[in-house]
């Protein structure tokens, strides 16, 4: 972006105080200048200015992911932290409807009072916001049961860059007039609007959650009891293996009433294969911030399903001078921490991603870690251009997200 001069940002901020309380409006140190709308139609005012006055802007929800496809600085930071309230839940129909400001935790803990969640679980979930998963694609070890946050979200209230306000889908499940623009939305990271207010479709809360864990050498170890499982049914929410340089576990989550006696029968199948069935009292194991360490690099990776303990094997022996960590759903999509030295992650992750039948996206890059964020195939690039200039000719929202717009 160009800088503005010292004048010139005076002079945004007093025009842009004339469309929101003064209160809510003040420059900051990098050149840019934070605004925090009260609704949907204070941002539809907010990018109308910027886009008359070709003003980049990028919008943001609780910072948790700020680095997540780090783009460059914008003229506008948007905050959405005022745009935290549920709007509407209709119990009975198994949905809501909640602003974009509002904290996962938040959100969660109102719907536990009807004993319903939004079956979901992102990292930093009392920061994180709801518009900022839904930009941001967010989801962990919960998929296993309940499908992808693509799965979960029904209709979408959104900006346009010129402030043209729009809705996507419904209120309802079975929704399915005009384009599922929820499921675009989802995942770009605030490069094709801004996100002001979502509609999800609800669960009931498991009444009855074990959690049990399995040790092994190595992930290997138990490939063969993860395939038992998947094909078993067994009332699982969520199957996980954490795996670092000593040993491997394997994370399971039965939501089962007792009467059912699943807990022996997955205590069989892991006797059956030489294992030992471990329950434990909380489902720490299944917090996902909690691998995260200050300097850390962050990756997601996706493979095959059934190459996911092969994987997080392998990765344990790619170098001997860095430290790595990783959580990895059964599905195939792993979240990987690395520490160590910048030049060997660099290296590393480099390789990984020339590997085959494999996708690398860094997240979080720690100090000294040079690499690109996505690396995106040419023809896949060419329709992201080609949305992104449906949605913001203009190249107002997310500056340097992605790619470069020309």
């Amino acid at each position: 972006m160009f800088t503005l001069s010292a004048p010139k940002l005076q002079a945004i901020t007093e025009e842009l105080r004339e469309i929101l309380d003064g209160e809510f409006i003040s420059p900051i140190e990098d050149g840019s200048i934070s605004v925090l709308p009260g609704d949907t139609q204070q941002v539809s005012l907010i990018l109308q200015y910027a886009s008359r006055r070709r003003l980049t802007v990028d919008p943001r929800g609780g910072g948790t992911k700020l680095r997540w496809a780090n783009g460059s600085v914008p003229h506008i930071r948007l905050g959405l932290s005022r745009l935290n309230r549920l709007l509407d839940h209709p119990w009975q129909d198994l949905t809501c409807t909640v602003q974009a400001g509002c904290t996962w935790t938040s959100l969660q803990q109102y719907l536990a009072r009807h004993e319903q969640f939004i079956a979901l679980d992102p990292l930093f979930a009392d920061r994180a916001t709801v518009g900022g998963i839904l930009a941001t694609n967010d989801s962990g070890s919960l998929r296993q049961r309940y499908g992808g946050l693509r799965d979960l979200v029904i209709g979408m209230t959104l900006v346009l860059s010129d402030g043209t306000i729009a809705r996507t889908g419904g209120k309802v499940v079975k929704n399915v007039a005009g384009y599922d623009l929820s499921k675009l939305l989802t995942g770009s990271m605030g490069t094709l609007a801004v996100i002001t207010e979502a509609n999800f479709r609800l669960h009931a809360l498991p009444q009855h959650t074990r959690v049990f864990t399995i040790g092994a050498p190595d992930a290997t170890c138990l490939s063969r009891l993860i395939h038992i499982l998947r094909e078993s049914h067994l009332l699982m929410q969520a199957l996980q293996i954490r795996r670092n340089k000593s040993e491997a576990h394997l994370d399971i989550s039965l939501t089962s009433h007792p009467a059912a006696q699943q807990d022996e029968l997955l205590s069989q199948m892991a006797q059956a294969e030489g294992l030992v069935l471990q329950e434990i009292n909380e489902a720490s194991c299944f917090i996902r911030d909690r691998p995260h360490a200050e300097g850390s690099t962050f990756v997601r990776i996706s493979t095959l399903p059934v190459d996911v303990c092969a994987f997080v094997d392998q990765l344990q022996h790619v170098a001997q001078k860095i430290d790595i960590d990783s959580v990895s759903q059964a599905i195939g999509l792993h979240d990987v921490m690395f520490r160590g030295s910048g030049d060997e992650i660099t290296k590393v992750i480099h390789n990984l991603s020339s590997g085959p039948s494999i996708s690398v996206v860094m997240l979080e890059p720690g100090p000294d870690v040079d690499t690109q964020a996505f690396r995106v195939p040419a023809p896949v690039m060419s329709v992201m251009r080609a949305v992104k200039r449906s949605f913001d000719p203009d190249d107002i929202l997310g500056p340097g997200k992605f790619f470069v717009t020309q």
